[in-house]
């Protein structure tokens, strides 16, 4: 194990109701995601129907069409087991019809995720056809209620966490359940789930991708997984709404890889994650511990299945910074060493007030030096105090260069400090 994950956001050019063709696509990018080593590959919400079914939701012939298809994909699945894929579909159980994302490996389906929360405002009438999670009356249900004629069951319910290899445990939430107040994949993170997936279907207004950026960048940080957000591309868009296909893979707060256009479908974005960084970053965060065993008990998750496979990323994917301990952007860069500067200022005035002294200082005209004598001229001028109240001192020895020599007597004299060598 290398301790990475491969995981892929895949968008195909939905035709909405045409499940055979929608069927088809998904079987195509799974076997490409196969020869690219993915691990865990998603799809968008309701994925092998369209989002934008409206009242077709209420066929019978859609949900026949969704019976073969799934079948059609598991065939696919069997000839590429190393790939789990999350694929969004509408389920009926019991009489109700639940907007689901199923975990399909190796030819199974080993769990059936269910959308909590249904929007039903801003343009979504998603409770027209849906119920939420919570309507479920059972945990599981029966293959063959798929048509599938196998006899094993499926977990289904928001609560599932599902192993996809090498102890690395996957939870999946469905696009609303994200902007909840507290959304079900605080729970599954909680419940020990290090990657989330959200199979989507995300409506684009202007700046709302960089409100779901935001979104999605912050609850990798707080949950301290990898979440990866797959959105319903432009071929579903209507009159009404433009879905803008915007898929993100984010983890513990930093954003590894994200769709380049603001409209977009047909495509497939691969990136590697650090499974160990999460689970390293998770060891030593007392807090999440904590809330792991407090909300733990409230809210327990069950684990669904067992798979002993290899994940295969290899971190050839995964993106390196020149710059890995600074903003790489040059005005991020400048404003976070401006927020150190003043963090150093403020913390040295604390101390200067306590004491009631000067601040005396070796400066070597190297960087280090430089920068302290910069903070307590700046602390000394913030307490209202003349910058003379610093002492510098230089001790030139063999090691020193004339150049060195010269730049710290330039500096010192420059900020009218006290200076002695």
């Amino acid at each position: 194990m290398l301790g990475y994950i491969r995981i892929a956001c895949a968008v195909p050019a939905v035709s909405v109701g045409n499940v055979k063709k929608n069927a088809q696509d998904i079987c195509a990018f799974l076997a490409d995601a196969d020869e690219k080593k993915v691990d865990v590959l998603v799809f968008p919400e309701l994925a092998l129907t369209g989002y934008s079914c409206a009242d077709l939701f209420f066929q019978d012939s859609l949900h026949t069409a969704v019976k073969e298809g799934l079948k059609t994909i598991l065939a696919t699945s069997k000839a590429h087991p190393a790939v789990t894929a999350v694929i969004g579909l509408p389920l009926r159980v019991d009489g109700e019809l639940y907007n689901c994302a199923a975990v399909v490996m190796d030819g199974e389906v080993r769990a059936l995720a269910a959308k909590t929360f249904l929007p039903d405002y801003g343009g979504y009438g998603e409770r027209r056809w849906f119920s939420p999670a919570t309507y479920l009356r059972r945990q599981y249900v029966e293959v063959r209620e798929l048509g599938i004629e196998e006899y094993y069951s499926i977990c289904i319910g928001n609560d599932i966490l599902i192993p996809v290899g090498d102890g690395a445990k996957l939870g999946v939430e469905i696009c609303e359940d994200l902007w909840a107040p507290v959304s079900p994949s605080s729970m599954l993170a909680l419940g020990g789930a290090e990657i989330v997936v959200n199979p989507a279907a995300a409506v684009e207004t202007a700046g709302r991708k960089a409100q779901r950026r935001d979104m999605i960048r912050q609850n990798s940080f707080g949950n301290i997984c990898i979440y990866a957000f797959c959105g319903a591309g432009s071929n579903e868009s209507t009159q009404d709404h433009v879905l803008s296909g915007h898929s993100l893979i984010a983890q513990c707060g930093k954003v590894l890889a994200e769709s380049e256009h603001t409209v977009a479908s047909g495509y497939m974005l691969v990136q590697d994650a650090d499974l160990e960084a999460v689970r390293a970053q998770r060891a030593k965060n007392t807090t999440f511990r904590d809330a792991g065993q407090l909300y733990g008990r409230q809210y327990p998750v069950r684990h669904c299945g067992e798979y002993a496979g290899n994940l295969r990323g290899d971190g050839s994917l995964y993106p390196l910074s020149k710059l890995p301990f600074v903003p790489e952007l040059k005005a991020d860069r400048e404003a976070w060493c401006r927020s150190v500067f003043d963090i150093q200022v403020e913390g040295l005035m604390r101390r200067l007030q306590l004491l009631n002294t000067n601040a005396v200082l070796g400066i070597s005209g190297g960087l280090d030096s430089t920068l302290a004598l910069l903070v307590s001229v700046e602390a000394m001028r913030r307490l209202g105090r003349p910058a003379g109240h610093v002492y510098g001192v230089t001790m030139p020895c063999f090691g020193t260069s004339d150049r060195t020599y010269q730049n710290s007597w330039e500096l010192m004299r420059k900020l009218g400090i006290n200076c002695k060598e």
